[in-house]
């Protein structure tokens, strides 16, 4: 295996102006089988988002190191820049739509929906859940009159954004994001641009200080509204960050721990193992074996 997690990149199809795709996971386990994609059922970084909605027999998908069990109208929630891998094993039925960040931004911007946190340690945060059958039964109409429309030539595009809405909107409805009803819109907002700058720059910068400098606040009002979305302070959301991306290297096999903190802007080993052990209990070679 490689010695980095792989980077899994959006493949435009030939309908250019749309930036989704749904298909049955079935081609997956197929594409599986003939080697082309036989990595899908190991942690892997996606670089756009996934929406599975699953609907047959029982099985598990992993994400950022937690196997999730699913089950027929279960829907699990895979953001980009996490890793996640599929259950080869059983096979679980399943209908995937992966999608760009630019066409989410485009269809979410005419709807208020949010189906994807910011971060992962968002009190509201989940990435698997199960849906009412009737919610079930909707979700699978609407993606069934995306998919009969992708057969069309040609094809109407404004037809499946608006459907695509649609999904947005009924998995928003599903999952709403408790800490949107405690701020207000500047709140959020800024908030929202302390984790795209963490997301960015955590291997730069660990102090809740400068990153409250980066977006032009204070570090009080920071911390206020990182304990309002995430019941942590500025400080502990960014040392859970730095160690959820030590994590996600450390668990590919053949990744070297001094490779992981020199990536991590960490200029001495010793400093990240003290680092690692001090906020998981354990060093990150216990953590590889363990993974």
């Amino acid at each position: 295996m490689n010695n980095l997690i792989p980077q899994i990149e959006f493949k435009e199809s030939n309908l250019s102006l749309v930036g989704f795709e749904v298909f049955d996971i079935k081609q997956l386990y197929r594409r599986s089988e003939s080697g082309e994609l036989a990595y899908i059922d190991q942690p892997h970084r996606v670089n756009f988002h996934n929406l599975i909605l699953y609907t047959g027999n029982a099985g598990e998908h992993f994400v950022d190191f937690h196997a999730f069990p699913v089950e027929k109208d279960a829907l699990v929630l895979v953001n980009k820049g996490q890793i996640h891998a599929f259950d080869l094993l059983n096979k679980p039925a399943a209908i995937l739509v992966v999608f760009t960040d630019r066409y989410l931004d485009e269809v979410s911007a005419a709807i208020d929906a949010r189906i994807f946190a910011p971060t992962q340690f968002l009190s509201s945060y989940r990435p698997s859940f199960l849906m009412p059958e009737k919610q079930a039964l909707s979700l699978n109409s609407i993606l069934g009159l995306i998919a009969a429309e992708f057969k069309n030539t040609p094809m109407n595009i404004q037809y499946v954004k608006v459907l695509f809405a649609a999904v947005l909107t009924k998995v928003s409805e599903l999952r709403p994001d408790i800490y949107h009803h405690k701020m207000n819109a500047s709140q959020i907002k800024c908030f929202e641009r302390f984790v795209v700058c963490l997301q960015r720059d955590y291997a730069l910068i660990r102090d809740a200080n400068e990153y409250a400098d980066l977006i032009g606040t204070s570090y009080k009002t920071l911390n206020k509204l990182c304990k309002v979305a995430t019941h942590l302070t500025a400080k502990q959301l960014i040392d859970a960050h730095v160690v959820l991306e030590a994590k996600r290297r450390l668990s590919i096999d053949n990744t070297q721990v001094q490779q992981v903190a020199g990536e991590l802007g960490f200029d001495e080993v010793t400093n990240f193992v003290k680092y690692f052990k001090k906020h998981t209990l354990m060093t990150p070679s216990q953590f590889k074996r363990q993974s």
